[in-house]
Formats: C-alpha cells, sequence, structure tokens
C-alpha cells in the first residue's frame, strides 16, 4: 500500500525545486511527450502533487486511469510501488500516442462516457471533472453524479476524483465548481462510505468512495 508519509516526503521533493520538464518550451521538440503544460499542468510538481492526493492508500494492485493524458500516472505509480495492472483512457489520441511514445502503454481510445470502462480496484479521474460540459449548471451536476456512477460500477474498491471549490475563489467561465458539502450530501446518501479531502489547495478538493 501506498503510504501516507511516503508520499507527503516525495511531494516536498518535487515541489521544492523546479524540474527540467518546466523549463521546456513549445518550440522544443519534447514539448508535447515531457512537458506539463500540454495535459493542463503549470509545473511537473503540481501534477506530481494531484497525483498524491489521489492515489494515498492504493494497495498497488490494479488502477484505472480515467482521462489519463500521456498516462503520467503509471510513471508515477511504478516509481511508488512497482508493477502493477493499469488501464489508461482517453478521448483524446494525441495522447493516446503520446502515452505509447513515452512509456509503451497501450491505453484506450475513447470517451468514458461511452467506452467499457475497464474493471479495476481502484478507478481514478485527476481534473477530468474541472470543466463546464452542459449549459447550465444544474444539468453539469446531473452529468458529473452520471459520470460518477461510471467510475463506480467499474471499481472493485474504491473511486476518486478531485473538483474545483468554489469556496473563496473566483469563478472563471467555462469552469465546473461544486461545493463539498453539497457533493458529500448527495454522495453519501447514495453510496455512503465518503470522504472529502478539502485541505491541500485552495482551488481543488479531492473525493474518495469506498466499495465496502
Amino acid at each position: 500500500m501506498i503510504q501516507k508519509e511516503e508520499l507527503e516526503q516525495q511531494l516536498i521533493e518535487q515541489m521544492s525545486q523546479q524540474h527540467e520538464y518546466d523549463l521546456l518550451e513549445p518550440t522544443d521538440p519534447d514539448f508535447l511527450l515531457y512537458s506539463p503544460k500540454p495535459i493542463g499542468y503549470n509545473t511537473y510538481g503540481e501534477q506530481r502533487f494531484l497525483f498524491n492526493n489521489l492515489i494515498a492508500g492504493f494497495p498497488g494492485t490494479s488502477i484505472t486511469d480515467v482521462g489519463c493524458g500521456r498516462g503520467d500516472l503509471w510513471d508515477q505509480l511504478m516509481s511508488l510501488n512497482g508493477v502493477l495492472t493499469y488501464n489508461g483512457i482517453d478521448h483524446n489520441p494525441a495522447m493516446i500516442n503520446l502515452a505509447k511514445q513515452r512509456y509503451g502503454l497501450d491505453c484506450i481510445e475513447g470517451a468514458y462516457e461511452t467506452t467499457p470502462i475497464p474493471q479495476a480496484d481502484w478507478v481514478v479521474a485527476c481534473s477530468v471533472f474541472t470543466q463546464r460540459k452542459c449549459k447550465t449548471e444544474d444539468e453539469d451536476l446531473i452529468k458529473l453524479l452520471n459520470d460518477i456512477d461510471l467510475l463506480y460500477q467499474s471499481a472493485n474498491q474504491v473511486v476518486a476524483f478531485n473538483l474545483l471549490s468554489p469556496i473563496g475563489n473566483d469563478i472563471i467561465d467555462g469552469f465546473f465548481y461544486v461545493h463539498p458539502g453539497l457533493i458529500i450530501d448527495m454522495l453519501i446518501e447514495k453510496y455512503r462510505n465518503v470522504s472529502v479531502s478539502h485541505n491541500y489547495s485552495e482551488f481543488l478538493y479531492t473525493v474518495t468512495i469506498y466499495k465496502f
């Protein structure tokens, strides 16, 4: 099992120094393959930081990474835990190709809403639910709950994902914010065993649903 203390130590090391990948410019031939920016992160440390908050407690068995991008979560898990069963799924064929090129991963190309999500002990989604996808906030909330259920049905043990918090933050058009109090009430009513971690970022929090 990936211990919280081990993740915290790695986080301190990652966040305390600039990584070489952060210095890559868009004109660099390795930009798409290694820079954190094409997949939505400001720095390498930020990306690893968010991953850490999704996988704390992961027993190192099987995991499905929804919205896997280049498969960078696989790289982090391998550095922590060694060999495991990893399933990546992403709708973007360019990301699927990068995952193959960088790590030799055969990820699934397709939208998780319409493509079967591989069954695994853990199913995680990092920053998948942070953008608006519907015309109204109510529709976005309904879609979020339906999407969570898709992940839940594919998980043997745990579902983990992060959401944007509206508490004390400016609301930016195009992004989807969900109050943690609302989401935990709704999810506990449906799934019972739910936790929310709102203690590591001003903007994001992590929701974990346990199937036991």
